[in-house]
């Protein structure tokens, strides 16, 4: 009876440590503020035979996807197919009607062009709800991940600097309160002035600019 639990233990571990072996990350990447680049999704598989896969892709806030142009590698054969269910959050699917395998162990699997709004202050992106599909319909969960986007500020971009002059003073507090109130000073950058980097300028970006302004860091 021992043994026999032994047995059913040692096959638990086995079947636990396979279930591991299909893994899905985009590496940790850094982007410029209004800039594009093409970043991989990368496949770690033990399986040779699979065919299909679901992956959900979340970002985070003033990055996106260009869904359109995303793209196989040359280690899938199959078709490639990106939903857009809600906002920043993206559903990646692959199959083949032709069942064609994922050849290989290891490497990038997709290409993803994404885009860094003027405001994006860096985040970090999910993999979630992911498996893969083998040739004889066998399915493989795939462990979440996640990924940190940095970034850096477009060239010669000065947070808090709304006139953009070159420095960050009291000039700029007042017009980005004037901002704040409705009126539209002659040569505001939003982009400098939206400092907590979430779509809207208000008192809390006035109140980091007069931090900014005082300290003068």
């Amino acid at each position: 009876m021992r043994k026999n639990i032994i047995v059913l233990a040692m096959a638990l571990l086995c079947v636990a440590n396979f279930s591991k072996a299909q893994s899905v990350v985009i590496e940790d990447f850094t982007i410029t503020c209004g800039e594009s680049m093409t970043v991989t999704l990368d496949l770690n598989n033990s399986q040779l035979d699979l065919t299909a896969f679901e992956f959900i892709l979340t970002l985070p806030e003033g990055l996106t996807l260009d869904a359109e142009n995303c793209k196989l590698t040359n280690r899938y054969q199959g078709r490639l197919v990106v939903g857009k269910p809600e906002e920043n959050v993206y559903k990646l699917c692959g199959f083949s009607g032709n069942l064609d395998v994922i050849t290989g162990k290891s490497g990038a699997l997709i290409e993803l062009p994404v885009t860094a709004s003027t405001t994006f202050r860096g985040g970090t992106a999910t993999l979630t709800e992911g498996y893969l599909i083998s040739t004889n319909r066998q399915r493989y969960d795939v462990v979440d991940s996640e990924t940190e986007v940095s970034f850096h500020l477009m060239p010669g971009q000065l947070l808090g600097d709304v006139n953009n002059d070159g420095i960050v003073n009291v000039t700029d507090v007042m017009l980005t309160v004037n901002y704040v109130v409705g009126q539209t000073p002659a040569g505001f950058v939003e982009a400098n002035a939206d400092m907590n980097a979430d779509g809207t300028i208000t008192v809390t970006d006035v109140i980091a600019i007069v931090n900014i302004a005082v300290s003068g860091n």
